[in-house]
Order: C-alpha cells, then sequence, then structure tokens
C-alpha cells in the first residue's frame, strides 16, 4: 500500500505541485443525499453466482497515518459486509481496535467495504492539528465461468462536511482550514469518481462535486462545505477475466488545522455488490418476434401505397 504525502493546503511548499488537475468522467448517477449510518440489512443478503468471486479490503493507511493529533480529536472506523454480517474496526486518536485491514470473499448483495472519518479541532494557545487522515480499498473481480459472461454492478455512495472558522484575522498565522477527498481509480489508474472539499478561512475555499470535478463550485473564506452522492459501477466480465479496483494511493482524506480558530470534518464512504447478472451468450429474435416484425413491414409499405396510389 502506497502512502501518499499531502502538503498542507494552508501552509504549502512553493516547491510543491499543485493539486492534480481534475480529468473528466462522465457520471453514471445524479448525487443525492445520503444517509450513510443506515446499514445494508441482512435481509438484502442473497447469494450471488459463485462463478463470481468479488475479494476486497478496507484500510487505514497505517503506513504513513493515522498519527496522533495535535489539540484536536480524531476517529474513524472500517466496515466488512460478509453475507450480511457487520464487522468494524475503530480508530480513536492514533490507536486503531480491530484488524486493519479488513478484508474478506464477498458472497451475497449487498456485501462491501465502508472507510469513515471525523476530525474536530479548537486551537487555545497552541495550533489544532490532525494530520492527513488516509483510508484505501481494493477490490477484485474475478469470473471463473469458463462459458458464460456476467455483469457486476457495485454501489459506491459517499458523503463529507467540512468547516472551518477564524476566530482573529492574521497575517502571521496559517489559518483554519478543514479538507475532505474522496477518490476511485481502476487498478490502471483511470478515474472512476472524484469529489473534494476545502473550507479555508485564509486562501479560500474549493470544492469540486463528484458530478463536476473540472469546475471549483465554491468561493469566500470558510464556512461549511459539503457533498453527498452515489454511482453504480458496472463491469462487464467475460469468461475468466479478472478485475481490479484501486491504484496503491488512498481513496479516502481527511484533515484539518486552526492557529486561532477552529475547524471540524468528516467524510463517509461505502462500496457494496448491488446485483450480479449472468449475461446471454447471444440474442436472436424469437420467431414470433421474427414475424411480427415482417407484419409490421409489410403493413407500413401497404400504408405506403395506399398514401401514393400513383406509385409503381
Amino acid at each position: 500500500m502506497k502512502t501518499v504525502t499531502m502538503p498542507n493546503p494552508a501552509n504549502p511548499n512553493p516547491t510543491a505541485t499543485p493539486d492534480r488537475p481534475f480529468r473528466n468522467f462522465k457520471s453514471l448517477a445524479l448525487a443525492i443525499g445520503l444517509a450513510l449510518g443506515q446499514q445494508i440489512g441482512a435481509a438484502h443478503a442473497a447469494s450471488f453466482d459463485p462463478n463470481i468471486v468479488i475479494k476486497g479490503s478496507a484500510e487505514f493507511d497505517s503506513t504513513g497515518s493515522p498519527s496522533d493529533p495535535v489539540n484536536a480529536t480524531q476517529a474513524g472506523e472500517l466496515t466488512r459486509i460478509m453475507a450480511g454480517v457487520t464487522t468494524t474496526t475503530t480508530l480513536n486518536g492514533a490507536a486503531i481496535n480491530g484488524i486493519d485491514p479488513l478484508s474478506g470473499t464477498l458472497t451475497s448483495i449487498g456485501d462491501g467495504f465502508g472507510i469513515k472519518f471525523n476530525a474536530n479541532g479548537r486551537s487555545n494557545s497552541e495550533p489544532s492539528i490532525v494530520n492527513p487522515l488516509f483510508g484505501d480499498y481494493t477490490m477484485s473481480l474475478q469470473n471463473n465461468s469458463a462459458t458464460d459472461a456476467f455483469l457486476v454492478n457495485l454501489r459506491f455512495q459517499f458523503s463529507y462536511q467540512v468547516s472551518a472558522t477564524d476566530s482573529v484575522r492574521s497575517t502571521t498565522d496559517n489559518g483554519e482550514f478543514a479538507k475532505a477527498q474522496v477518490t476511485l481509480h481502476k487498478e490502471d489508474g483511470s478515474e472512476l469518481l472524484f469529489a473534494s472539499g476545502l473550507s479555508d478561512a485564509k486562501q479560500g475555499n474549493q470544492q469540486f462535486l463528484f458530478t463536476n470535478n473540472l469546475v471549483n463550485a465554491a468561493s469566500g473564506l470558510g464556512g461549511t462545505l459539503s457533498d453527498s452522492g452515489f454511482m453504480i459501477l458496472s463491469f462487464l466480465l467475460n469468461p475468466g477475466q479478472l478485475l481490479n479496483l484501486g491504484d496503491g494511493s488512498p481513496e479516502v482524506l481527511l484533515q484539518g488545522r486552526a492557529d486561532s480558530g477552529l475547524f471540524g470534518s468528516e467524510v463517509n464512504t461505502l462500496i457494496t455488490v448491488d446485483s450480479v447478472v449472468k449475461q446471454n451468450s447471444q440474442t436472436v429474435p424469437e420467431p414470433e418476434s421474427l414475424m411480427l416484425t415482417a407484419i409490421g413491414l409489410l403493413s407500413l409499405f401497404a400504408a405506403k401505397r395506399r398514401s401514393n396510389p400513383l406509385a409503381g
């Protein structure tokens, strides 16, 4: 698992490269409000075709994070849902309680993995700092059938909210900011989803909505920014095909800082199996369909002849 070093948006290194350009992608669903706290119930845990093997994991990137917060609080949670049974690993400060990463093989509709973080800080005589918290997803989709193709639909849903308030305007401190970011890529690096929000009380806000990540949708200094939505990710797996999601970089990011004010931030993500559908090997019209088509063409030809009696 790669560790990504993120520059501090409130005090960037002038030699660092700016945030990467936001590549366009076609959204597969409109953004909607979510209540990610609701769990997928066991009633939805119907097993899918055993020829499809879906393995995955959710992980706190413990190589580079989490580190101890400074005059702040931070928490997180990993979720694994297998056969409708939910297992969690928690983060409190820098302490991880449970298995990290949470991994396993998904066998039922509604199975999946989740990552969420939250952090809050208020400066007193010293700055309040939450260094970048990273969450990583991996997922592989394998079709073991030698003859059949399958359409696998995954549901990826997320929400975030960030807020920063500067109590004392100053040109000597680093100001206040809170940042959340959610991304999802294939193994080859091609982007499936990108959403980011930065509430910055000193240098200005930035927000790139997942429905349009080419344009900064935010303005002003600090305050509250939020976004939420879901995508249905459809993958057609031919016989024997293997597909991997996750390019080794973190999919979930949260951080914040306050020098003379306060900040708060949270991010919630969940990826689950939405459906697995066996595809027909070939689509051949039934004889009845061919007959109806022929009748329709003859009727159309007759109608044209009636409308033009002088025709041949």
